[in-house]
């Protein structure tokens, strides 16, 4: 129950779940409390999580948890002892096998409760609108027999309560506050035991070295570090002095460094950061004698990136810290000098076990520290218009080069793709800003064709002269910002091929005209080392800011691109075959699945989906993509073919979405493979949006 310990929070607030079958009324009840409003929902297959806010300061952390069947085995790792149940009786639907599958969801109830010490339950009878006025007594009477018979077993150690409120309808809003007033003044009597203090007891178990000696050690540790560039040579020669605690952390640093500039994550930069240490422990076994434990490799890289980021923040700095700064973030963080920091984290029975040493796991104790977040006012939010943006086009086609190096399809169709993407895009921009340029295929197809000769200059070998001038890296990593520096892009690029009356002329909108200056190179000369230099300072910078401040959803005109791509993939693939590694694969099957006509409930096709994925991609991984095509399917747009369905809903061929809603530590963990994990980044719900 590690994960539910944290998962569901600690503190004065209480947390409860609230349980009972598919179509009770669970997510209207969660949102209604909330939001006090009626909303549009989809049958929730994992979890929707809220937490209800009251003027006295008093938090109720409510879980609605899916009420299909298929969906029972993920239950019992939510259950703790100081949390509370509510059981939702549908009165809407009276059939006797209805009935008996609520009374088997209510028995499922009951046995966790027992099994995890759980003391309250609370049973309310919702729906009773739908109720004739004259049989509601009688029937919810009925009812109510058959659970006061499941419930007497376990009265004797169980608070267990059934309210009546006549007339209970979580739609409208009749009775409900009155029901959860009345559960939280009971639980608020409850005097929960006194929880151990998880820090303190670690620290009174485990205790570091004081502040002041943290701070010395850090002083005396860069008094006697060598300088930036030399450490670097002699971490990637093997010959270091010394291997200690600071020279461990400081050698992650640079890595870390590295491999943003490559515009990798904190998680790959633990594989290099591990293959690093493979190689000087091979090189000299005796001296780097540390094996590789990928949990503790990425829990002391995310202290040394908050570390850096905070000392970032601390100083008014838009830039990551470099390499030669490392001596002031240690002293700034002098936390990072107690070696046994981790054990405020992890449990020695988790840390120390081989699935934590193969892969990543997050804590047990506590969660990881966040970053330190700039001042508001100091954030400089992009409030340019399209119209007035000269980076439009030179972007899109960054974007459209990029796809072409990973998709499968012939370079020919993806940027025709790409051209008819963009054409809607600037009609749909001109119909509310008349700003906007308009379309013009030359302009798109020479900024297409410039890109792609630039970035196949950075594949190009180099005489072996310029060796250390070559750029290292993916160019289906680099960042437009990057790719900018590099080649000292600005927009004007274009004066040297046309004149501006052919690049203006209404002959170039409607289809590609031949320059009239000189013809389109297919290959540049390799940047300076300064400019490359350059671009891998923005490299590390725009990884830093994915993890401090992720960005949203990509410009619409990428969006479309995206999707049409994805529909001619898809066409790759026989419709028989799922490929789950395949994004386009993966949709068509999820949309083909979840769309068709089925005699059984959505909600149980939708968790059947869900759990038949989840051993290949993971649970969170699949109930995630499960409830994002749900969402879309319920949205109302119309959409009989799956090139429709994309179509209309451009967003979801956007591989990153999750990482809109969840970070990558938490999205390539273990525990989201095991069990569903809500989002720390913005949250998920089953509430169907009517403005998309």
């Amino acid at each position: 129950m590690r994960i539910a310990r944290w998962l569901l929070g600690r503190g004065p607030e209480h947390s409860g779940l609230i349980i009972g079958n598919d179509a009770s009324g669970k997510t209207t009840m969660l949102y209604k409390l909330k939001l006090g409003e009626i909303v549009t929902t989809i049958p929730t297959i994992g979890f929707n999580v809220e937490t209800l806010e009251y003027p006295d300061g008093g938090k109720i952390t409510l879980w609605d948890v899916g009420g299909c069947d298929k969906i029972r085995p993920l239950i019992r790792h939510y259950m703790q002892p100081d949390r509370f149940l509510i059981f939702i009786q549908s009165c809407g639907d009276l059939d006797p096998d209805r009935i008996e599958f609520s009374l088997e969801y209510l028995r499922m109830g009951l046995a966790m409760m027992a099994d995890q010490g759980c003391r309250h339950m609370f049973i309310l009878f919702n729906k009773q609108d739908l109720l004739p006025p004259n049989e509601r007594d009688s029937i919810i009477k009925g009812i109510r027999a058959q659970i006061e018979t499941e419930i007497a077993p376990y009265l004797g150690n169980h608070d267990i309560r059934i309210l009546d409120y006549p007339g209970l309808c979580a739609t409208s809003g009749e009775q409900l506050y009155p029901a959860m007033e009345e559960i939280r003044q009971t639980i608020q009597q409850i005097k929960k035991p006194a929880q151990p203090d998880t820090k303190a007891q670690v620290a009174e178990l485990e205790k570091g070295p004081s502040d002041t000696e943290l701070i010395e050690r850090v002083k005396k540790a860069n008094a006697d570090a060598v300088d930036a560039e030399s450490f670097w040579t002699s971490f990637i020669d093997g010959s270091l002095d010394s291997w200690d605690h600071y020279t461990h952390l400081r050698a992650g640093f640079f890595v870390l460094h590295d491999c943003f500039a490559g515009g990798f994550g904190l998680l790959e930069c633990a594989d290099e950061f591990m293959a690093h240490l493979n190689r000087l422990r091979q090189g000299n076994p005796e001296r780097f004698r540390n094996t590789a434990h990928k949990t503790m490799t990425i829990f002391w890289l995310h202290q040394i990136q908050i570390a850096a980021v905070n000392y970032q923040v601390s100083n008014g700095r838009d830039k990551f810290p470099d390499r030669g700064e490392y001596a002031e973030i240690a002293l700034s963080a002098p936390w990072l000098m107690n070696s046994g920091l981790w054990r405020s984290y992890y449990s020695k029975d988790m840390l120390f076990t081989p699935k934590a040493r193969e892969n990543w796991h997050l804590p047990d104790l506590q969660p990881l520290p966040t970053p330190a977040q700039a001042k508001v006012e100091e954030e400089q939010p992009n409030t340019q218009r399209p119209g007035n943006d000269v980076d439009r086009l030179p972007r899109f086609a960054f974007s459209v080069v990029q796809k072409t190096l990973t998709s499968k399809l012939r370079r020919g169709g993806v940027v025709k793709q790409a051209l008819e993407a963009l054409q809607s895009s600037t009609i749909r921009l001109r119909a509310s800003d008349p700003s906007v340029s308009p379309y013009s295929e030359t302009q798109a197809y020479f900024w297409i064709q410039i890109v792609h000769a630039y970035l196949r200059s950075l594949e190009t070998e180099p005489p072996k002269a310029s060796k250390g001038t070559q750029f290292e890296g993916s160019v289906t990593t680099l960042t437009f910002e990057a790719f900018k520096a590099l080649f000292d892009i600005t927009g004007d690029e274009w004066r040297q091929y046309y004149s501006p009356s052919v690049w203006q002329g209404i002959p170039a909108r409607m289809s590609f005209v031949n320059p009239d200056k000189k013809a389109l190179p297919n290959v540049f000369g390799m940047p300076s080392k300064a400019k490359i230099d350059l671009a891998r300072s923005q490299m590390v910078n725009a990884v830093s800011r994915r993890f401090t401040k992720p960005s949203g959803l990509p410009p619409r005109e990428d969006l479309d691109f995206w999707a049409a791509v994805l529909i001619d993939e898809a066409k790759l693939i026989p419709e028989e075959e799922l490929i789950v590694e395949s994004h386009a694969s993966l949709l068509r099957f999820l949309y083909q699945r979840l769309s068709k006509p089925s005699e059984e409930k959505s909600s149980t096709v939708a968790a059947r989906t869900a759990l038949e994925l989840s051993s290949s991609m993971g649970s969170t991984q699949s109930m995630f993509w499960v409830q994002q095509v749900q969402l879309c399917l319920a949205s109302g747009k119309m959409a009989s073919t799956f090139e429709e369905f994309v179509t209309a809903n451009a967003h979801l061929a956007y591989e990153d979405l999750p990482l809109v809603y969840y970070s990558p530590q938490l999205w390539q963990s273990a525990e989201v493979k095991e069990v569903y994990v809500p989002p720390d980044r913005h949250s998920l719900s089953s509430i169907v949006s009517s403005g998309k």
